[in-house]
């Protein structure tokens, strides 16, 4: 039976792999996939889903991928995509930002921008047309994560520039069955249940279903930040006769105090001087969120292959009060104040995402070693927000005081912005031999989006209409990826894989609903990207080493051109350059201990920018992008007795700002955990940035002056914390 035939077969392996081993990098061994009919001689494949939409082995793709399983997060007391992916060559998954305490910014290839990347959950973009929703991802009952690194043009279009991050639960009714419990420093807690729900037969077939909840309250050092979780589950699957249905339920409410006291710098000062745990929002400030969607889909076989179709619909409610400090900070004491006497800039908004995802794709086997994936997929946005602006007055403590015009509703302002992304796409994957593997799509995409914004001054003696616009672009374009893997190297289980690849893409800028009213649809950003890589097995897979050098160019990008006057308006034309190299390692040195190690060095740059105030900066190094990344990490597991795991990762000094003024050094952050197993139950004492590191770490895209090079606030480490967890797993 061909491999493309054998689709469920295959997925429930690739399901047992991700179980069954502890897997950090390609590679990872698990004889359990000693049978894979492609590869005879290779007892050691891991499967991942993410780069072609089908189970496929890691050493026959052409990029660089990584699978982290969900044993293995557990064990290291992985929470977060912070800690989840820390173990994973030039890859950061910095905590908190604009998203609050509960999101994250991660960074691919050196660049950390929100929107850069894709996030899906369960084959769904999570975050739709806009931006990954980092927030409200839960990693309760995760089976594996898949980690593409560059961008994914084929397979999901104008929505990825540097990255899939593929966050993946247990099937239907393959959920082991658990309950856990936490408690930790800064009034911490949370409980968990993982459960197969008894099964129900029918005349077409069974169908089994799962729940998995989690209910959480995270604290942090800094005064008044936290996060409150709740979060449900539903996956369902069965015989409906002519295909295999598959239902996902997510519920998920999130209840933030969100933090408040961003390193701030104006020009060439950092404000360090402030008091690192105060925090500086208003009163009651809040980043509450309830997210609700419904994912259906059905695959089976025909005549014309395997197909497969995915429905989901998403709709998400935010309620927003939160502020940030001046530029100008507590240069003037409180009784006299800045300027009008308020020190601090704050909103509230309301805010709703509807979003729509679809695909359909069919898989077919031309012949013995060729294999067509063909189908079309449509992603739809569409968000609204409604917002007042206001200042008020805080102390150097984070104390709000009562001053004149605080609170008052300077300007009120309301905007909405629809996206439709559509695409026809094909994919060819090509055994040319028993060692190359031709792997070749091309994307026909089309892409729409309307913007319109108002804005009303209400800081006269009547309110005065400032702004009311609307911008619409539309944009029909080709994509595609090419890439080959060989493998020039087979001695017994020992394997040398070579491969590379060419991706073109292209994604709108970034929308992301802040208070403002101004709308301007600039034309999407392309970018071309290069990578060649080696993948090692050796030691009868107990060695694993993945080795890759990139090159992405950015053209198209937002830029800033003096259109009279001195005013300066946001235009195409920026361009920027990544590149860099990447390794990392896995050894298994005895059963059940395994260490790891990585190193990334990165090269980031403009090309050609200019800043809103006409400042050239091109050929500086980009903002907030280290030059060099590294780590290692000690893992033992056993099935009964100690369990231990650590986890160091250095991060390299980087530029705080485009003209490169204002530099942060290094640091570097230990994740540790010390568990017991007995039977059923599993404790385990975990610790996060046990060296308590408080640097910072990502730049917030709301907290800026009224010119780039002025005014910037960067989120820090959330510092040292530690939780005791309880698990009990079902017999």
């Amino acid at each position: 039976m061909q491999k493309r035939s054998r689709f469920n077969e295959l997925r429930a392996r690739c399901i047992f792999l991700a179980q069954g081993a502890t897997v950090l990098v390609p590679g990872a061994v698990n004889a359990a996939a000693a049978d894979l009919a492609d590869h005879p001689q290779l007892p050691f494949d891991v499967v991942q889903v993410t780069a072609t939409r089908e189970p496929e082995p890691i050493d026959d793709v052409p990029a660089s991928i990584n699978v982290v399983s969900g044993d293995e997060l557990r064990s290291r007391g992985a929470n977060d995509l912070r800690t989840a992916l820390s173990v994973l060559s030039g890859v950061e998954g910095t905590p908190g930002g604009d998203n609050g305490p509960a999101g994250s910014v991660p960074a691919l290839w050196g660049l950390r921008e929100a929107d850069a990347f894709l996030l899906v959950v369960d084959g769904v973009p999570w975050g739709g047309a806009f931006n990954p929703a980092t927030a409200s991802v839960d990693l309760t009952g995760v089976e594996r994560i898949e980690v593409l690194r560059g961008a994914a043009p084929v397979m999901f279009g104008a929505t990825s520039f540097v990255g899939v991050i593929h966050v993946i639960h247990y099937a239907p009714g393959q959920a082991p069955a658990r309950i856990g419990l936490t408690g930790g420093t800064h009034a911490s807690y949370g409980a968990s249940l993982s459960t197969n729900l008894p099964s129900l037969a029918s005349s077409a077939g069974t169908y089994q279903h799962s729940l998995i909840t989690n209910i959480e309250k995270q604290g942090y050092a800094e005064r008044g930040t936290q996060f409150r979780r709740y979060h449900t589950l539903y996956r369902g699957t069965g015989d409906v006769g002519f295909a295999q249905l598959h239902v996902d339920g997510d519920v998920s409410i999130l209840r933030q105090a969100p933090s408040g006291n961003l390193l701030l710098r104006d020009g060439t000062t950092l404000h360090d001087e402030l008091p690192i745990d105060a925090n500086y929002n208003p009163a009651r400030a809040k980043l509450d969120q309830e997210r609700y969607q419904l994912s259906l889909g059905l695959e089976g076989m025909s005549a014309l292959g395997n197909w497969s179709s995915k429905l989901a619909f998403t709709r998400t409610l935010d309620d927003i009060l939160r502020g940030f400090l001046r530029g100008t900070a507590f240069s003037e004491p409180p009784d006299g104040g800045v300027g009008d006497g308020l020190q601090a800039d704050g909103y509230s908004q309301k805010r709703g995402i509807t979003d729509i995802y679809l695909d359909v794709h069919v898989t077919k086997d031309l012949y013995a070693d060729l294999n067509l994936t063909y189908g079309v997929d449509y992603l739809h946005g569409l968000g609204s927000q409604h917002a007042i602006n206001f200042g008020y007055c805080v102390d150097p403590s984070g104390q709000e005081w009562i001053c004149d015009g605080a609170h008052h509703a300077d300007e009120i302002v309301r905007s909405d912005d629809k996206r439709d992304f559509g695409g026809l796409y094909s994919q060819v994957d090509w055994k040319l031999t028993q060692a190359l593997d031709l792997l070749a799509g091309l994307r026909l995409n089309r892409t729409r989006e309307t913007a319109s914004g108002q804005a009303i001054d209400n800081t006269g003696s009547a309110p005065v209409l400032a702004f009311d616009g609307r911008d619409e672009r539309t944009k029909t374009r080709l994509s595609g990826a090419v890439g080959a893997s060989w493998r020039a190297w087979v001695q017994g289980s020992s394997v040398l894989t070579l491969y590379g690849d060419y991706r073109n893409s292209y994604k709108p800028l970034a929308v992301d609903f802040g208070p403002e009213a101004e709308v301007q649809v600039l034309k999407p950003e392309t970018a071309n990207s290069y990578e060649l890589g080696v993948k090692v097995q050796a030691l009868d897979g107990r060695v694993a080493v993945d080795a890759s050098v990139f090159r992405m160019d950015f053209s198209n990008g937002l830029t800033f051109a003096d259109e009279g006057g001195g005013d300066f308006r946001p235009v195409n034309g920026g361009k920027t350059r990544f590149k860099g190299f990447e390794i990392e390692s896995r050894y298994a040195l005895i059963e059940g201990l395994q260490l790891t190690a990585h190193y990334a060095y990165h090269d980031t740059r403009f090309v050609q920018f200019t800043l809103d105030d006409g400042t050239d900066v091109s050929g500086n190094r980009i903002e907030m992008s280290p030059r060099q990344l590294a780590g290692w990490g000690l893992l033992y597991t056993a099935p009964e007795g100690f369990t231990a795991a650590a986890v160091a990762n250095y991060v390299a000094s980087r530029e705080l700002d485009k003209l490169n003024s204002v530099a942060a050094g290094g640091y570097t952050t230990l994740d540790a955990s010390l568990g017991y197993r007995f039977g059923r139950y599993r404790l385990q004492l975990n610790g996060y940035d046990l060296t308590d590191q408080r640097d910072p770490v990502a730049e917030s895209e709301l907290q800026q002056g009224v010119t780039v090079t002025r005014t910037a606030g960067y989120y820090r480490l959330p510092g040292r914390s530690l939780s005791l967890a309880l698990e009990i797993v079902a017999k």
